[in-house]
């Protein structure tokens, strides 16, 4: 009888996801085994099948690996530190700054405003003064200049 591997090992000989295992013998109808649970079981011929799927899915590549970066040096890492630290102390000051030009503009805003109310309310008070000086002047007027009555004329005056 054949051994049979589960996907997990199979994924790990072909160096893909047990997923993509899983994922290639439903889409290329490879024939495996299936255990009491349901998960497949793989022999000899349909890992050889799923490793002829894996060369035409993923062909190796024929330019060489690139690594990543090595971890940087402690000297390097402080310099990358120090590099965004400067950066998000100009960002603070542009941002401080910018607070600052706003609040400027609204206090020139604001000045400007209560110049025109201080302007309306002068022009208000001087229409006051002048409603008021042309209330009093009618009143002179009905009641024209006071003449002094001679002695004579308050003598035939009757009091009321």
């Amino acid at each position: 009888m054949a051994t049979l591997v589960k996907t997990k090992n199979v994924a790990e000989v072909l160096r893909v996801a047990p997923k993509t295992v899983q994922t290639w013998v439903r889409k290329y109808q490879i024939p495996v085994q299936t255990n009491d649970r349901g998960h497949y079981l793989y022999d000899h011929n349909s890992i050889d099948r799923l490793r002829t799927v894996k060369s035409t899915q993923m062909p190796e590549e024929k330019e060489p690996f690139i690594e990543r970066e090595a971890k940087p040096t402690y000297e390097e890492a402080e310099k990358r530190m120090d590099d965004i630290l400067r950066r998000l102390d100009h960002l603070e000051n542009m941002i401080e700054q910018k607070a600052d030009e706003v609040v400027s503009f609204q206090l020139l805003k604001h000045r400007q405003e209560l110049d025109d109310v201080q302007c309306s309310l002068a022009a208000m008070e001087k229409d006051l003064k002048d409603l008021q000086v042309e209330k009093i002047e009618p009143e002179r007027r009905i009641e024209g200049p006071k003449k002094e009555r001679g002695k004579l004329a308050n003598m035939f005056l009757f009091s009321s």
